[in-house]
């Protein structure tokens, strides 16, 4: 008679028991790279993988897992396998590569020694700390980077939006194709741009389609770039190619919307025709990208990026459940949202970064999942790039460097007027997290304080020089 199946989290294994399947796996597992799919067909030789597609759920043996898959679940794990059979230190290493909550058994009249116990009598892991002074160093050096790409990071942004209209302008005469964005993919990780990109996207705000495919695409490679390096992952250029292209192509089902619809600034009713055309380019655009030959995960992203947690919501399409949303595509979604709201769109002004974070936060758990959101907000930080910023001695600064996870209020920030309102040639920089007297009083909308022109504020920002 086979052992009863129980379920326990990593925290709870204990040796004596016997892995059947893991079914609660990291984010890391979300897109595969294919270090990941290595090392999985060599630890889970013989296992099934249950991956998530378009179709639903799918099981599939572990040596036919393929990069960019999206993993669910591990099951029908062999017993001949080392990682089956639970001895000291397992749960540690379980852990540390993102395995969750696992299907056990436990043998009868077999009394399972808590390994909390056994790692007890084992030596403490040396933790090498790192100086204050040296990260602080770290992120100076960091600023002046991210500073000197900011005008080669607008030139960027100019020409691969010019390309997106190219590449819609040539799907709806019927030549569907991806070279343009590939084209402005290579160029963007050739100048290591996205950063100054993300921050000119803060101050500038967009066009509603063309400007906002580009400004999505580089949000979202570097929100996964960070979620990837939290969890201990491998950032590779494979893996930045690969998100910039699905941000880039998320919106190429609008080739099939006629241009004066797409560039309407009416607002079309829920119910007409226009309306409904425009809510069919998700369904549009995965087509075209199965018609390419992409990845699943990009038609994924294409496909489902506007469907909500709470699917009522008619913000929410196509109609289909949530579990069919991979990860990546969840991550995308808050993205779009998140650009969108600091885009210049049809029908409102455009948001600054620090005040569209605090709205995406009220959204979650109906539009976003909460972990999902939670690491995106960590990802661009409390205080995005290019926020600007009312500190404690009343003075104001933009935002160079967000804050590290753990204190989110202390990002590092470029003093451009002082307390008296008078704006400097010569900028301050404040690393909040070596100057525990000056603290975050507000964001504050440049739009409405440098309102001379338009672009005022970025101006200024363009110009900062370091004194």
């Amino acid at each position: 008679m086979a052992d009863p199946l129980k379920t326990v989290s990593v925290k709870e294994l204990t040796p004596g028991m016997t892995i059947r399947e893991i079914n609660e796996l990291s984010f890391d597992y979300a897109t595969l790279d294919p270090k990941t799919v290595q090392f999985l067909k060599t630890n889970f030789k013989g296992a099934t993988a249950v991956v998530i597609n378009d179709a639903g759920r799918e099981s599939v043996p572990m040596e036919n897992l393929q990069a960019f898959d999206h993993l669910d679940s591990i099951a029908n794990i062999p017993d001949t396998l080392k990682i089956a059979s639970v001895v000291p230190g397992l749960a540690r290493s379980m852990e540390k590569y993102g395995f969750l909550e696992f299907r056990v058994t436990t043998p009868a009249g077999k009394a399972a020694q808590p390994e909390q116990a056994v790692q007890a009598e084992m030596a403490a892991p040396e933790i090498i700390a790192v100086s204050s002074k040296q990260a602080h160093e770290a992120r100076v050096e960091e600023v002046k980077d991210f500073l000197g790409k900011i005008e080669g990071a607008e030139a960027s942004r100019d020409k691969s939006s010019s390309l997106v209209e190219e590449m819609l302008d040539q799907g709806r005469a019927g030549k569907f194709t991806a070279k343009g964005a590939g084209a402005a993919v290579e160029e963007i990780l050739e100048q290591g741009a996205s950063s100054a990109m993300n921050a000119v996207a803060g101050l500038k705000g967009s066009d509603q389609t063309y400007t906002h495919c580009v400004d999505m695409s580089v949000i979202f490679q570097e929100a996964y770039a960070d979620i990837l390096r939290h969890n201990g992952k491998e950032v590779t250029s494979e893996i930045n190619r690969f998100t910039l292209i699905s941000g880039f192509m998320h919106d190429i089902g609008k080739s099939e919307v006629p241009k004066e619809i797409l560039e309407s600034t009416v607002r079309f009713a829920p119910d007409s025709k226009e309306m409904l055309m425009l809510r069919n380019h998700t369904t549009y655009g995965a087509r075209i990208l199965n018609d390419l030959g992409m990845s699943k995960a990009t038609i994924n992203v294409a496909h489902y990026h506007h469907v909500k947690k709470d699917s009522t919501l008619f913000t929410s399409y196509p109609d289909i459940s949530y579990d069919k949303v991979l990860p990546l595509t969840r991550l995308a979604s808050v993205v779009d949202v998140y650009q969108a709201l600091i885009g210049k769109r049809k029908y409102k002004r455009n948001w600054v970064p620090g005040k569209a974070t605090e709205y995406l936060i009220k959204l979650r758990g109906s539009e976003f999942e909460h972990r999902m959101l939670d690491y995106f907000i960590r990802a661009v930080g409390k205080y995005p790039l290019g926020s600007l910023l009312r500190l404690s001695n009343n003075s104001l600064g933009f935002v160079v460097h967000i804050a590290p996870a753990e204190d989110p209020e202390k990002p590092v920030v470029v003093v451009v007027e002082n307390g008296q309102g008078e704006l400097l040639t010569h900028h301050q920089l404040i690393d909040l997290m070596m100057e525990p007297d000056v603290t975050v009083v507000e964001v504050v909308d440049h739009y409405e304080y440098y309102n001379e022109s338009e672009d005022q504020a970025y101006n200024i920002f363009r110009s900062i020089t370091l004194g």
